[in-house]
């Protein structure tokens, strides 16, 4: 069966959800929409420099919704997307998330300080923080750390 790679901005205190600690239903996520292909201008081809694009779109998004760039990686069932309100930023809803689906997260390298680009893009949409000079210095200079579910030990 196919599966459809999502990213799933999270709150660092939600780690959990990668063993069924917290529920994911209806939560927005991101992945590569053909609006987001389109956007970006990017072909066909170009299908894993896309769901970089929405790995990294997520994590402006839970910039400002959470004031961190934490991101659950999954492999889901395509009949658990839906579309979101900003395709062309990749964004749809989950309407669950199984924690078997869930594969790795990406999370800020530790003593990154997020502080600045966190304060000003709180409660911004995607695409107003990202036209913040914090936000842009932020994401030009510190990628996120992959980590393996498996790295995952539990417990807030």
């Amino acid at each position: 069966m196919k599966r459809q790679l999502v990213f799933i901005p999270i709150a660092s205190d939600e780690l959990d959800m990668l063993v069924g600690g917290v529920a994911v239903d209806g939560r927005a996520a991101y992945t590569v929409t053909p609006e987001l292909m389109a956007e970006l201008e990017y072909d066909e081809d170009e299908t894993e420099d896309a769901e970089h694009a929405a790995m990294v779109l997520a994590s402006v998004a839970g910039l400002a919704a959470h004031g961190e760039r934490v991101v659950v990686v999954a492999e889901v069932d395509p009949s658990l997307v839906r579309p979101g309100e900003d395709p062309a930023n990749g964004q749809v809803q989950l309407t669950q998330c199984p924690p078997s689906a869930m594969i790795a997260w990406f999370a800020e390298e530790p003593g990154v300080d997020v502080a600045d680009a966190a304060a000003i893009a709180k409660g911004m949409t995607i695409d107003q923080a990202w036209a913040q000079p914090q936000v842009q210095e932020l994401l030009e200079n510190h990628d996120l750390l992959w980590n393996d579910k498996v790295e995952y030990h539990g417990g807030s």
